[in-house]
């Protein structure tokens, strides 16, 4: 069964980035308004251990999810990487089964640890940079932070099971009802005077509704539930290992991937609380959650793509992959360039009316938006890689990381470079090798240059507006 990319799917995919997107901006200056200085720093240091802490999942998700697609494609088999070669035309329902409930298994054990080791070490961490901080309130949003990691880590089987069935709309629906649900609790609570508890009870409702939805919406799939359902046959532990370990050659070389990622993004807001006060450091993670913001709605259009993409390689069709990447990536910058402007145009100058007293600097914000939207790019063209069921980039993504954070540190201890070091240092660690080298690999590996893939991108959307215009 080959999965396709419904007009809902585009359009459930942009209302949930852009949903995502306005509720931080909506939110933002609520917080901006009702949290202190050290309130508003603390805070992004929190949602920056939160984001560390999801990556204990480790590639699996993408991996679940490619998987299932590749099982409701036709698989008979799993591979650890490469196309299989057994595909039927039928769905082979007890070994979705066997996917889902390797799935569950794997995810509660990872909630458990990283409950633990939130409640350990990242409580002395969060001791030791609130030392100065006065009352308690700070914990009581800390405990909810870490309850909040738990069920997102726990029932992450559901968003990837709904990846896995091409649902994209039914996934974006769950994170636009989550995210308006958190916007209303926070802002609600914030205007109160509950502060930074306020703000924590809104992000932990976000986690509850976000896996609840998911679960609901999961079930909608009757032909894939009663499929599911009509398979009576137990599942052995022995099956269970085998998809495990079938999945996880790729599914840890994923999870470094992203934890490299983390790295090369958000641990910026770690670092800023070490070098810099906790205020310059809430200065810049407001900076750093808009330029996110523009290129997660860039991404929107390609991401809607993912599960079309890995079920076109499973069904060999290059030149759907081909028309699927090059749509894609001149989607993306048309709506980077756009979004940029919009927010310089718009955002940036209310910012200081927001919050007296903040200094935005508009061309650090240009330059962070550059690093960014090409550290986008070639994330993209990783996923249109790993959607081959292969990731050659691995390596690469960690020296960058690691390059970063020594770049960060130079710049930002002894070089006293402040917020432009942390620009500069992540930056050039990406410049050097990612930012160029997987467009390349991807179109060599697709046969086509990256001024082909531009060319003939808009040769597409040239055709769908004239069809547009006719109709």
């Amino acid at each position: 069964m080959a999965l396709k990319t419904k007009r809902s799917d585009i359009v459930w995919n942009y209302v949930g980035t852009i949903v995502s997107m306005t509720s931080g901006f909506i939110l933002l200056p609520l917080l901006m308004r009702f949290l202190s200085g050290d309130e508003l720093g603390l805070w992004y240091v929190y949602i920056a251990i939160a984001n560390l802490a999801m990556l204990f999942e480790f590639g699996f998700t993408p991996t679940f999810s490619r998987n299932i697609v590749y099982v409701i494609s036709g698989a008979r088999v799993l591979s650890a990487t490469g196309r299989t070669s057994s595909i039927g035309a039928s769905i082979d329902w007890h070994l979705l089964n066997t996917v889902i409930r390797a799935s569950k298994l794997i995810y509660g054990a990872i909630a458990g640890i990283a409950l633990i080791l939130l409640s350990t070490v990242g409580t002395a961490y969060i001791a030791f940079i609130t030392g100065d901080v006065q009352g308690g309130g700070h914990w009581a949003a800390w405990i909810l932070f870490c309850m909040a990691t738990f069920f997102n880590l726990y029932f992450l089987y559901s968003i990837a099971s709904l990846r896995g069935y091409g649902d994209v709309a039914g996934e974006n629906q769950a994170k636009t009802i989550s995210k308006i649900m958190q916007l209303i609790i926070s802002g609600i609570l914030l205007v109160l005077g509950y502060g930074l508890l306020g703000a924590s009870i809104g992000y932990f409702a976000n986690a509850l509704v976000l896996r609840g939805y998911a679960i609901v919406r999961m079930r909608k799939h009757k032909d894939i539930e009663i499929g599911r359902s009509n398979d009576h046959s137990c599942i052995s532990f022995r099956e269970i290992t085998s998809v495990l370990g079938t999945i996880s050659h790729l599914a840890w070389r994923d999870g470094l991937v992203g934890l490299a990622t983390y790295a090369s993004t958000q641990a910026t807001s770690i670092l800023c609380s070490i070098f810099l006060s906790l205020e310059q450091t809430g200065t810049y993670s407001v900076l750093l959650q808009l330029g996110t913001a523009i290129c997660n709605f860039a991404a929107a259009y390609p991401r809607s793509f993912f599960p079309a993409m890995q079920s076109a390689y499973a069904e060999a069709d290059v030149n759907k992959q081909r028309s699927i990447i090059s749509s894609g990536i001149v989607t993306y910058w048309i709506m980077f360039l756009l979004g940029t402007i919009g927010v310089m145009a718009v955002i940036l100058p209310l910012l200081p009316l927001l919050k007296p007293g903040i200094k935005v600097d508009y061309i650090l914000f240009a330059v962070l938006c550059l690093y960014l939207s090409l550290l986008q790019q070639h994330s993209i063209f990783c996923n249109y890689i790993i959607s081959m069921n292969e990731i050659p980039y691995m390596r690469g993504f960690i020296t960058a990381a690691v390059l970063g954070c020594v770049f960060v540190c130079i710049f930002c201890g002894p070089l006293h470079m402040g917020e432009w070091g942390l620009v500069i240092g992540q930056a050039f660690s990406q410049i050097i090798y990612n930012n160029w080298k997987w467009p390349h690999y991807l179109c060599k590996k697709m046969g086509i240059s990256y001024i082909n893939l531009w060319t003939n991108g808009l040769s597409f959307w040239r055709m769908r507006l004239t069809k547009f215009i006719g109709k």
